[in-house]
């Protein structure tokens, strides 16, 4: 019997990064309703997670930042963390510094750029429209430098996130983070990069989570949709990624569900949970 159910989001269990359909939100509460613990597992940090999401009952963790953090909802702790040593920081920053590309930092479940960044996004960084949504729907601690901040505060970051790179730039990047060694390089959407220590990613942190609750892996399910999922779908039980999903979700799934905007989460939950 599934009594965890793990959640990507964007690709997922919501369409447009933003909205979640009636019946998804139905199968949801129908297997909170059954006594399933809900958890959003996402590459989003905890202040960017969406409220009709939080506010789901049977929703008391998230893991956040592609697995670097749980957070208790009701208390706002963080209850596991996988962060990147602040010497490797560094070092990630040093290659970065060379590329004109948008730069975040998340820690603490929120989220970190430069000053001048948002307003320069689609203008300097060629964000298109289409993704403005993850400048726009942030709110941001603000710095000056990357470099500073680093050596200043001993910051150890949950997720260094690139929301958008060209290509050739995106290609470059990710091979040259690869060599420094210690790092998890993803991608929840096909022109971002996400870097996390290598320890963390979304199977580790469910594993852990599901000691913490005492729940053994044939009681756990995942449905996702992308490479910053594979993880969490290979060691679930049960796991479903949506039709739509990149290739490499839909090889490391168990299942293929719906595509998330044809109310894939809902078909599985129905499916596998609920047993309709």
């Amino acid at each position: 019997m599934i009594k965890l159910l793990a959640f990507d989001l964007d690709g997922t269990t919501i369409i447009e990064h933003q909205r979640l359909s009636r019946e998804n939100r139905r199968a949801l509460l129908a297997a909170a309703e059954q006594g399933v613990e809900l958890v959003p597992c996402t590459g989003r940090m905890l202040s960017f997670l969406p409220p009709e999401i939080c506010e789901l009952p049977g929703v008391r963790y998230a893991i956040t930042s592609n697995g670097a953090a749980v957070y208790d909802l009701q208390s706002g702790e963080a209850v596991y963390q996988s962060l990147i040593p602040n010497e490797k920081a560094l070092r990630v920053q040093a290659i970065l510094d060379e590329y004109d590309v948008y730069i975040e930092y998340y820690r603490d479940g929120s989220a970190i750029t430069r000053r001048d960044f948002p307003e320069q996004a689609q203008s300097f960084f060629a964000i298109p429209e289409v993704k403005m949504f993850f400048v726009r729907g942030k709110e941001y601690t603000f710095i000056e430098d990357f470099n500073a901040h680093l050596r200043e505060t001993g910051l150890c970051p949950e997720k260094i996130n690139l929301p958008f790179l060209q290509r050739e730039i995106r290609q470059e990047i990710w091979q040259r983070l690869e060599k420094l060694g210690g790092l998890r390089l993803t991608s929840s959407l096909p022109d971002n990069l996400e870097i996390n220590d290598a320890k963390a990613h979304k199977g580790a942190t469910l594993l852990a989570l599901a000691e913490r609750l005492q729940l053994s892996r044939e009681e756990l399910m995942a449905i996702g949709d992308n490479g910053n999922d594979v993880s969490m779908l290979e060691v679930a039980g049960c796991s479903a990624a949506v039709a739509d999903g990149a290739p490499e979700a839909l090889a490391a799934a168990k299942h293929i569900t719906c595509a998330h905007d044809k109310d894939g989460v809902a078909k599985a939950i129905d499916t596998y949970i609920l047993q309709k």
